[in-house]
């Protein structure tokens, strides 16, 4: 008989308790950029050794990366067409484990930029349910 048909009971239970343990661990958070401004921007990481590799981000454009843990990343944020003077540098906050970050770009039409974070739950749905509806009365 072969040796996995005689020991098939001890392989599905250990394979069942693999997959409930791998589910129960947290999942690691993404971060995202999302240019709300009419112009091409240039993001890069600034903190750590040496700078990160640019990014360019066109209008209404999202990017995102998942980081490995930390407190915060240092970022640089440059107009395309004049990289040699940021418009925004600051620390970000790393998500959690079990939550997203979105940092909204806008304009804050003075020359400089404004960043909104929004928090989203890992796993949340994009869009949210609608409520049950009630049924209707009959006349």
């Amino acid at each position: 008989m072969c040796f996995l048909a005689k020991h098939f009971r001890i392989h599905a239970c250990l394979g069942l308790m693999t997959l409930v343990a791998s589910s129960a661990w947290a999942a690691p958070g993404w971060m995202g950029f999302r240019n709300d401004t009419s112009g091409t921007l240039v993001i890069q990481e600034t903190g750590g050794g040496r700078p990160g590799r640019p990014q360019k981000i066109f209008a209404n454009e999202t990017v995102r990366d998942t980081p490995a843990g930390g407190a915060a990343r240092k970022f640089a944020i440059y107009a395309a067409d004049k990289p040699d003077t940021p418009l925004y540098t600051g620390a970000f906050p790393v998500p959690g484990d079990n939550e997203n970050i979105l940092y909204v770009i806008k304009s804050d039409g003075k020359g400089g930029l404004t960043i909104d974070a929004t928090k989203i739950p890992a796993g949340a749905p994009k869009t949210p349910t609608p409520p049950p509806s009630k049924p209707k009365k009959k006349d």
